[in-house]
């Protein structure tokens, strides 16, 4: 079998967006040659694409930044290797696999006899803020409401997400010689008071429940870092500390962020809410009927967060190959995943593009 596109797709060193204009690049070429129009967005030297053909009724949105890999890998990292049923490759699971299936795909349908087009969207930075995504938004391009994203679910159609809240909060206190304390005011102290009722809060949120998040049912809330003083013998006039909250709703989140508010006011802090991404989910029964039937799996939903979470449309599936080995040693899917994928991205394909929808 002919795994050329994979193979291209890894060998860019999307650390970071390291290769990120010689992917776009790559990928542009690519669909020009299926003879679509190709935009290029730009945002300091990164770049993002969106490609169509027609006049779009399907979406597909990818990322092709990947993590960092570490030394435990058994091969290059950049190099598509293959052994058994397994494919092995730095960003092959999240996500180049995805973007690869759905460009091969591609080769194998007849364009011409869509009734409706298609959309591609290639973005960078997904890892890290979702700038590249953000973007494509902020530029009022015009997405259909049918979007599939690539990410890995081993073919089980994800259906909705949880929200993303993310706060770094500043404490401010004054320096002084730990002999003189009195003299000081401590900034460790000031947050260690702060995280306890922010803990106690965090604990009040799994009162709330929704059936739609199996998994973990209700808003988390998790202390990511913690940051403060210089020396043993100072009294520190500075602390920092980032948490977030996985949210299962728009109006749980928004009860969160007024709640918060109230509590910051007790404090001297400065605050920053630098991620406020809302929930979503397929809300039509009848597109989550149709995707069951095409993928013949029940969908589920998932605690993280995705590039369509941000885009806000009506029906965002996320749906890619597998196992899901997403930011592990030894990144890597299955071949009969990958065909499998193939096939069912031709069959989403037409029915959004082929049929009457």
């Amino acid at each position: 079998m002919n795994y050329k596109i994979l193979k291209d797709l890894i060998s860019f060193n999307t650390i970071e967006d390291k290769e990120n204009n010689d992917i776009i690049n790559y990928i542009k070429e690519y669909l020009e040659t299926l003879n679509f129009k190709v935009q290029l967005l730009s945002l300091d030297d990164k770049k993002a694409l969106v490609a169509t053909y027609g006049i779009p009724n399907l979406c597909f949105i990818g990322h092709s930044d990947t993590v960092k890999c570490s030394s435990n890998w058994n091969t290059n990292p950049f190099e598509l290797k293959i052994t058994d049923d397994k494919m092995y490759g730095l960003g092959i699971c999240d996500m180049k696999g995805g973007i690869a299936a759905f460009l091969d795909t591609l080769k194998n349908i007849n364009l011409d006899e869509l009734k409706k087009g298609i959309q591609i969207i290639i973005t960078f930075d997904e890892e890290i803020g979702f700038e590249g995504i953000k973007l494509i938004k902020n530029s009022n391009i015009k997405i259909p409401d049918n979007v599939l994203i690539g990410e890995p679910t081993n073919l089980i159609p994800v259906v909705a997400c949880k929200g993303c809240m993310e706060y770094k909060v500043k404490f401010l206190g004054k320096s002084a010689h730990s002999s003189r304390l009195i003299y000081g005011d401590n900034a460790i102290i000031s947050c260690i008071n702060f995280t306890k009722e922010l803990i106690e809060f965090g604990n009040s949120l799994k009162k709330i429940k929704s059936g739609l998040f199996e998994d973990i049912p209700y808003t988390t809330m998790n202390i990511g870092l913690i940051n403060g003083g210089t020396a043993i013998n100072m009294v520190p006039d500075e602390c920092y500390l980032s948490f977030d909250f996985r949210t299962i709703s728009k109006s749980e989140q928004d009860r969160i962020k007024k709640n918060l508010e109230k509590v910051f006011l007790k404090y001297n802090l400065e605050y920053e809410l630098y991620t406020n991404i809302y929930p979503c989910k397929v809300e039509n029964k009848e597109a989550l009927k149709n995707i069951e039937a095409i993928t013949n799996k029940k969908s589920i939903s998932y605690s993280y967060v995705t590039e369509g979470n941000i885009i806000n449309k009506n029906n965002v599936v996320i749906l890619g190959p597998g196992p899901v080995s997403a930011h592990e040693d030894n990144e890597y899917i299955e071949i009969s995943s990958y065909e499998d994928t193939k096939k069912i991205y031709k069959k989403i394909i037409e029915f959004y593009c082929k049929g009457e929808l």
